[in-house]
């Protein structure tokens, strides 16, 4: 009887035990962890990028007058251009018919000087007259009076035949300089492009009025300049050449691979951010002006370094998983990028370290861990 009490005791005091246990275990927080290993690593920070067009030309209007026709439509989509290729027409009717009356004052003017002057005919005839009048005042046989009075007509007549043409070099520098003005006025009218490249903003529609200097398309060169923002202090061991891959948003999963071409002079003091340049390896894709995507710039490669995820660290510590408790610990680290960081000094190999919100731990809490592997 003894006994048996003996073994009841010791049963409930197991099952106590085990239940308090496994409260406790229930209480404890579930976190994922990673062992440190050794492995290849690339160093490098990563940044988001923009697309510009290498250039870029607002379209003005340089009239007051109606659209009459586009080569693209506003929401159209994007058109290939050349350098001078005529991209929006205005309307010139009035221009027009101000060159077609040009065009007739001149033509008119060039059949009357075929034809010829009544004025230098006139007096080619008072010459000869003149001339023969000259030959009888030799022998007196006519008074000097009628001399006077034909050498003063002569005069007369060269002076005004001096006279019309004068006025009709004047006619012909007029006209010049009409022409000139109207062709001037009618080449405001024409819109277009500035370079090879592509028209991708249209404003305006046939039938919009639009005045002297609005703006009414823009006009995109085909190079693009690759623009990545980083952290100021992420520019330590940057420069020109160094080797980059790149996604864009708009192209899936596909890495293009770049190169560095220049690093900006200045920081934008209000958030820190300095930029640098990129230029695409294989240039087989035009990639859409405004697009956006990720960067990352390599700065050097390991072949073997000890790793841990980089969403271990926090801050100069990681949680260290030992005997199911976490230990805050003090590391020195090395080469980074996105996935992964490495531990220079305060970790070894096969040492377990949470990976999953770390920050929320506290030092010397009892932990359930569950091991995971991590991308290299």
């Amino acid at each position: 009887m003894k006994n048996n009490f003996i073994y009841l005791s010791v049963l409930v005091v197991l099952l106590i035990t085990a239940t308090v246990y496994y409260i406790f275990l229930q209480s404890s927080p579930t976190v994922m962890v990673s062992r440190a290993v050794y492995g290849p690593i690339r160093d490098s920070v990563t940044g988001n990028v923009h697309v510009h067009a290498s250039a870029t030309f607002e379209l003005r209007a340089q009239a007051n007058a109606r659209v009459d026709w586009v080569a693209l439509l506003p929401l159209g989509g994007t058109l290939a251009v050349e350098q001078n290729q005529t991209l929006i027409q205005l309307v010139q009717d009035d221009l027009d018919r101000q060159m077609d009356r040009l065009l007739l004052n001149e033509a008119q003017f060039n059949d009357r000087k075929e034809i010829g002057s009544l004025t230098e005919i006139l007096l080619r005839i008072k010459e000869k007259e003149l001339s023969s009048i000259r030959e009888l005042a030799k022998s007196e046989t006519i008074a000097s009076r009628d001399l006077d009075l034909i050498e003063n007509e002569v005069d007369r007549l060269k002076t005004q035949v001096k006279l019309e043409n004068l006025g009709n070099e004047h006619f012909i520098e007029n006209n010049t300089l009409s022409l000139a003005n109207l062709n001037a006025e009618i080449e405001k009218r024409t819109i277009r492009s500035p370079i090879n490249g592509e028209f991708s903003s249209c404003f305006v529609a046939p039938g919009n009025q639009v005045f002297s200097g609005n703006v009414v398309g823009k006009v995109y060169a085909k190079d693009r300049i690759i623009e990545v923002s980083l952290n100021e202090e992420e520019f330590d061991g940057l420069e020109t050449g160094l080797g980059a891959g790149i996604t864009f948003f708009s192209q899936g999963q596909r890495v293009f691979d770049a190169n560095v071409s220049a690093l900006s002079a200045t920081v934008e003091s209000n958030s820190g951010i300095r930029k640098l340049y990129l230029s695409l390896v294989s240039n087989d894709l035009s990639i859409p002006v405004g697009s956006s995507g990720r960067a990352e710039i390599i700065k050097s490669e390991k072949s073997a370094a000890l790793l841990i995820p980089r969403k271990a660290l926090v801050g100069d510590f990681v949680v260290v998983e030992k005997l199911g408790v976490a230990q805050f610990r003090k590391v020195s680290t090395g080469a980074k990028n996105l996935l992964t960081v490495e531990v220079l000094d305060g970790l070894k190999e096969g040492e377990r370290v949470v990976v999953e919100t770390p920050h929320l731990l506290r030092d010397g809490e009892r932990i359930n861990s569950t091991l995971i592997g991590f991308r290299k």
